[in-house]
């Protein structure tokens, strides 16, 4: 009997052994290790690439479709920010690349904190994260993988991606905007990896796209290093960025000649996804050869500038005031109006632009939270000294605002001057008399402009410059602050400013991620200078790795940037100028060439504001038809 129940034991023991504890049964499945693509039936979507003009199962709106109706592959030869550029979510499983996923683990609390995923042609481990931490704000800088955060679903791992920058959603020239999101499940099936992403994006698609991938693992797989290097394909001639005028691509048709289908099947858009569309589409008669296909773009979706529009006036709100941290010393302040970027530290405050008049006390706040002013080292006998007067005469003190530097003469750039030199805040260096100290620094144009009329007198710059590159005459928070005028840029008047050692530069409205250029031709603004603008400015940015990170850019208005944001907005300023040109050039009037809609493609962009995308057809008009009298 003895012998039985030692027996009968060890059996219940073995079995308990077996069993999974509580912490396995709640534990996620492991997805680590190394996985290849599997190419099935989709293939042509990636290898070699889809046909010009093939939108097949894609919803699609016609912005999405004139922006690829454009689109030349010899961009991504010609752009040196374009070679090296990797796919975001929002294609990246259907890459072809190899994968590998690592767990980052507290080492604490061992608990998984992040999955680091790494492709093949990134430029970094993309991190997701799944500790619970929220999205950053919306003025944070964009990147190709963007911020993904995930969750376990039961067995399938959902991650959900923003702050990605604009990329494509198929290799053609089908675009994925910089506002998308991205919802990915990952489900392990051993060997199998079934990869499904869904691309939700307001700007491009009426509908959410939902597309798969398959992995298997390969356990002996490594990933190559890629260094992708960069080069002038257009040395000795002015950059150009290579596309179609609207009507002109010659290869729209190709893939409905190849697959004996509609051309309108080609198209896309979600009523050609739904069975119902079969009937229609068979009753259309595919084309037995190429021919000069001339698109028609009539999608209500897309009619944003228009909806825009319509909307009634409002005032505009600034009760959402926020700061950033973007490099260094170097902040930036958001919602204010004008993007106000501030360089804080043992010297006092350095402001570039003081935003719209009334949200300086807002700003005011704000600079009081992110001044970073160190207090000086205590004395070797400081315990006894808790309650001196030298204790409290060295306590932190409040932020001095030193000067302002103006990037032009916006109101929503310099409306704050006089409130902030009002504020005992500013505390200028240097002189007694204030008024013999350095203030307010603009260049000359601004001043001469703002001090025209009494009702901007009082916002003029008390300081200026003239020169094409200005540079202070010391040192301010352990680093040179450089100024370099934009002759004809959105106004005649035009500074970008450069602190060295934080690498950052305060662009002003030369630069907006999210809205056209501000371009006002009667104050010796123009597209030509305002490209010309942006060129110098990607001339002074240094990448980090495949046109990411490195120097980064704070626009007038949106989310911090670096040269390949402003490579992306470059661009699309001469894709709209060249659109203009030809339509100048064949005698248009200004009311043709606004109902020619040469701007329909970016305007879910950058024409969300009422009145932009009209402002700024104007502007290129008017700069240059002026031209073309001259």
């Amino acid at each position: 009997m003895n012998r039985l129940k030692v027996a009968g034991l060890l059996i219940a023991l073995a079995s308990a052994a077996s069993l999974p504890t509580r912490a396995q049964e709640n534990s996620p499945p492991d997805l680590t290790g190394t996985w290849r693509w599997l190419p099935y039936e989709d293939e042509r979507d990636r290898t070699p690439g889809a046909y010009p003009g093939d939108y097949r199962g894609l919803p699609l709106n016609d912005a999405a479709r004139m922006r690829a109706d454009t689109y030349d592959e010899e961009v991504n030869a010609t752009s040196q920010l374009l070679q090296c550029r990797p796919r975001s979510p929002a294609y990246q499983a259907k890459g072809l690349d190899p994968a590998r996923i690592d767990q980052v683990v507290d080492p604490i609390s061992r608990q998984i904190v992040a999955l680091r995923i790494g492709y093949e042609k990134t430029p970094g481990d993309r991190m997701v994260w799944l500790d619970g931490r929220p999205h950053p704000s919306p003025y944070a800088l964009h990147s190709w993988d963007g911020f993904s955060t995930g969750r376990f679903v039961g067995d399938t791992l959902e991650i959900t991606t923003t702050h990605m920058k604009e990329s494509y959603a198929r290799r053609n020239g089908v675009p994925a905007s910089f506002r998308a999101t991205v919802v990915e499940h990952v489900s392990l099936e051993e060997p199998f990896l079934e990869w499904t992403f869904t691309v939700i994006d307001p700007d491009y698609l009426t509908e959410p796209l939902v597309r798969s991938a398959t992995y298997v693992r390969a356990p002996t797989l490594q990933l190559p290093p890629y260094p992708c290097q960069p080069e002038a394909y257009q040395p000795g001639e002015k950059y150009r960025v290579p596309h179609y005028l609207v009507g002109d691509n010659p290869y729209l048709t190709e893939s409905a000649v190849k697959y004996r289908m509609p051309q309108e099947g080609t198209r896309g858009g979600a009523e050609t996804l739904y069975p119902e569309w079969r009937a229609k589409g068979a009753a259309l008669a595919p084309p037995k050869e190429q021919y000069a296909y001339t698109p028609v773009y009539a999608d209500a979706s897309t009619h944003v500038a228009e909806r825009a529009d319509a909307e009634p006036a409002r005032p505009p709100a600034y009760d959402r005031v926020e700061t950033l941290h973007v490099a260094g010393n170097v902040y930036l302040v958001a919602g204010a109006g004008g993007n106000i970027t501030i360089s804080a530290g043992g010297d006092g405050v350095v402001m570039v632009d003081s935003g719209a008049a009334a949200a300086s006390d807002r700003v005011l706040a704000a600079i009081r939270r992110i001044a970073d002013i160190p207090r000086p080292p205590e004395p070797p006998d400081a315990a006894s000294l808790t309650a001196s007067p030298w204790l409290a005469s060295h306590a932190p003190a409040e932020p001095a605002i030193r000067f302002i530097i103006n990037t032009s003469g916006n109101a929503d750039h310099v409306g704050g001057n006089p409130a902030i030199r009002k504020s005992p805040l500013f505390r200028v260096l240097g002189y007694r008399d204030p008024s013999l100290s350095l203030q307010v620094l603009a260049h000359e144009a601004v001043q001469g402009r703002l001090a025209e009329s009494s009702a901007t007198e009082a916002l003029a710059p008390t300081d200026t410059y003239s020169s094409d590159t200005y540079t202070l005459y010391r040192f301010f928070n352990n680093q040179a602050v450089q100024l370099f005028h934009a002759p004809n840029a959105v106004t005649d008047g035009d500074t970008m400013v450069w602190f060295r050692r934080a690498d950052v530069i305060a662009a002003g409205d030369i630069y907006n991620s999210d809205i056209y250029p501000p371009i006002d031709v009667g104050r010796g603004g123009g597209i030509d200078g305002t490209i010309e603008a942006l060129n110098r400015l990607i001339e002074m940015s240094a990448t980090e790795f495949m046109s990411q990170g490195g120097t980064l850019v704070v626009p007038g208005h949106g989310w911090i940037g670096d040269a390949a944001d402003v490579g992306t907005y470059r661009d699309m300023l001469i894709v709209v100028r060249d659109r203009v040109q030809n339509l100048v050039g064949r005698g248009m009037t200004l009311a043709q060439v606004r109902a020619a809609r040469p701007t329909l493609d970016f305007d879910p962009l950058y024409g969300r504001q009422r009145g932009a995308a009209a402002r700024f057809v104007e502007a290129v008009y008017r700069s240059l038809a002026e031209k073309k009298k001259s």
